[in-house]
């Protein structure tokens, strides 16, 4: 197997990671290991989403979601199933529903209550997210959502209107609440802007990747 190089998005890293494709199929399911200079405040947990950027051969970004399905803590490699490639940020009209995959932190709470419970977020569009906690919430549940979006914290009122279990998490489908047409375009303007700068991201850390191991 031909060595492919990749960056990986996840919630607790303020930065892309720099890895390297060990086997498998990228699009399927693979191991990849982490570069040396990543191996500090790693904390991957089994379940957690991951946004996968590599260069294809003409030098285009390819981005796809995925999940940590297993990992080898002492070799730091970790097990990834991907989703396939979504693309949203340049025609956001005719696509406007099409979700794109990311690796967020964020809060949920109820309508009704004060409490914030963290979230992690796997991915969204203009009209929800798929989010995951270790709390539980009911469907139909009015929630209102926190997503920390770069140096940003942007709030939604939101629907539950979906709920299952992954790798021992509550993974909830979500659906944002758009009061009027302002609120509408709003979110989308802040969704384009965002999913914009993390292409950007992903691109600049692939371009200068130096790949340690």
């Amino acid at each position: 197997m031909e060595k492919l190089n990749l960056v990986l998005r996840h919630y607790n890293k303020v930065k892309p990671m720099h890895c390297t494709v060990v086997s498998g199929d990228t699009q399927k399911v693979f191991t990849v290991k982490l570069c040396e200079d990543e191996k500090s405040g790693a904390e991957i947990l089994k379940g957690d989403p991951v946004l996968i950027g590599f260069l294809n051969s003409d030098e285009s970004l390819y981005l796809s979601g995925g999940n940590i399905v297993g990992a080898i803590p002492k070799e730091e490699e970790y097990i990834i199933h991907a989703n396939n490639p979504e693309n949203i940020a340049f025609e956001t009209e005719r696509r406007q529903y099409e979700r794109f995959p990311t690796s967020l932190t964020g809060e949920i709470k109820l309508a009704n209550s004060s409490k914030r419970e963290p979230v992690c977020i796997k991915d969204f569009s203009y009209a929800g997210m798929c989010i995951y906690s270790n709390d539980e919430f009911n469907k139909d549940d009015e929630v209102e959502i926190s997503a920390f979006l770069s140096n940003s914290v942007i709030k939604y009122d939101a629907t539950i209107v979906r709920k299952t279990v992954n790798f021992g998490r509550c993974e909830y489908g979500i659906q944002l609440t758009h009061r009027d047409k302002n609120s509408m375009y709003a979110t989308q303007n802040q969704l384009t802007s965002f999913i914009l700068s993390e292409k950007e991201i992903m691109y600049r850390h692939l371009l200068s990747a130096s790949f340690k191991f």
